[in-house]
């Protein structure tokens, strides 16, 4: 083999060697993130009110310019769906919620609380229209008491509460119309 040839062979596997050992590097910094995210997420799981717990009472005003008040609703299901009016993720959630309170009219609460104190009752209501225009209760943490008080960490957040206000359901994700239902479904037996 020719002395050019054998550079060339070398340089090639230098360079062969590198981008494996880059792209080994790339794999190592992604799963050592998902780990750190998981192990991260796992350690705060026991932060805001948890599924056994009643949930905190609260009183805010509404989109109709009255107030709702959580302990009000004590007797019959009801459902706390935390999420902002510029949230688009949220409105898949909130159109499923509407489908529910459509179903089950009055023998379930429901009520969508905007945690962003910047939000006007205008873009509240625009949202509203956005997410099919839901027949249950608009509402606006303004003072972000409630928000501070279940301590979220995200928006979709969303609580099933049995009768009694013990809560039996808790996600911070956009929650599917199935699964809210099914959940009704479980507290109705």
């Amino acid at each position: 083999m020719n002395r050019k040839a054998h550079t060339q062979t070398s340089k090639s596997s230098f360079k062969f060697s590198t981008i494996l050992l880059l792209a080994g590097l790339g794999v190592i910094i992604v799963f050592g993130a998902i780990g750190w995210n998981a192990w991260r997420n796992s350690q705060t799981t026991g932060s805001g009110i948890q599924p056994g717990q009643i949930a905190p009472d609260f009183t805010v005003p509404t989109l109709g310019g009255g107030t709702f008040t959580l302990s009000q609703q004590r007797g019959k299901p009801a459902i706390i769906f935390f999420m902002a009016y510029w949230c688009g993720s949220c409105i898949p959630e909130a159109a499923a919620l509407g489908q529910l309170q459509q179903e089950y009219g009055n023998a379930v609460s429901i009520v969508a609380v905007n945690v962003d104190p910047s939000g006007t009752w205008e873009a509240i209501e625009q949202f509203k229209q956005a997410a099919g225009d839901g027949a249950f209760v608009w509402a606006s943490d303004t003072d972000q008491k409630v928000t501070l008080d279940y301590q979220l960490r995200s928006l979709d957040t969303t609580y099933i509460l049995d009768g009694d206000g013990r809560i039996v359901y808790r996600d911070e994700i956009p929650t599917l119309y199935q699964t809210l239902k099914a959940e009704l479904e479980e507290l109705a037996q």
